[in-house]
């Protein structure tokens, strides 16, 4: 079911380009990773798919409405004084709905049923401020599913969590996902992106969309992003890349070539079929 189609949109600020003739279909079966520099117009993007921000008319909802949308921003605490508590977050998510503000019972049990849905039931009476960066993000996701959202859009769902809860995060999105969630988010970690996305665009004004996730795809995207962009190093993903370990494979040569240089070893990594990560020396 198609959920939005992008044709042919432009975006610019200042007389600067942001976005250039971007072309992109999102279906409800789609989890879909946006990757890419930083200021490539990734946030840009998604703002004006909210509508955020004001396009000319390039973007048609077709099986979705805007409202349908659950958006988990980046940065999710503007005030660290201002702690509330968690049920309290979550019901922040039913605003839209509520005519003079008020909450009543079955409020209180959709949020509820919303933080049982991340595993993040036994902390309603917590403040925020007194939760890990990873159990923070899953109260935001939750406030986004009280609002019994189609698809949640996410930027940068794993900035500032651990390598540990930054699993746990996209282990979720993924369960979200099978529950038939549409999942559309900006990640930095390549790693994550490969291992859980069906859909990948690499976005630097330009846009490329990679739709195969067979592992041979999966090099050949990687390969792209070396050849086509610049220096891997200049797409701002992670040190703890992993890569396919076929043998002959160039994506592989590429990226040991180039952690090699940049003095970065090989660890192990477990998630499907991938099986070399590389890490920087002193956190090996």
């Amino acid at each position: 079911m198609l959920f939005f189609e992008i044709s042919n949109l432009n975006y610019a600020y200042d007389n600067e380009i942001i976005l250039k003739n971007i072309n992109l279909s999102y279906d409800n079966k789609d989890f879909l990773s946006i990757i890419g520099p930083n200021g490539a117009g990734k946030s840009t993007l998604v703002k004006l798919i909210l509508g955020l921000l004001k396009s000319k008319n390039e973007i048609h909802f077709k099986a979705l409405q805007r409202k349908e949308i659950g958006y988990v921003p980046q940065h999710t605490l503007a005030n660290p004084n201002f702690c509330p508590r968690v049920l309290e977050i979550v019901l922040m998510g039913l605003v839209s709905k509520k005519i003079f503000g008020f909450y009543g019972k079955k409020d209180k049990e959709k949020a509820m049923q919303a933080l049982r849905s991340v595993g993040m039931e036994k902390f309603w009476n917590k403040t925020i401020d007194s939760l890990s960066g990873g159990q923070r993000q899953r109260v935001f996701i939750a406030r986004a599913l009280a609002s019994e959202c189609k698809i949640l859009i996410l930027d940068e769902p794993t900035a500032s969590v651990d390598n540990k809860s930054a699993i746990q995060i996209f282990e979720l999105l993924s369960s979200l996902h099978q529950k038939g969630m549409g999942i559309l988010l900006i990640c930095h970690d390549i790693n994550l992106v490969l291992a859980y996305s069906d859909k990948i665009a690499h976005l630097n004004k330009e846009l490329f969309l990679h739709t195969n996730t067979k592992e041979k795809e999966k090099s050949s995207f990687l390969k792209h992003l070396y050849e086509n962009h610049s220096h891997f190093c200049d797409v701002e993903m992670s040190l703890n890349t992993c890569f396919c370990d076929e043998e002959n494979c160039d994506s592989k040569k590429l990226c040991e070539q180039e952690f090699t240089r940049r003095n970065l070893k090989k660890t192990e990594f477990k998630k499907e079929n991938f099986c070399l990560k590389f890490s920087k020396e002193n956190n090996a």
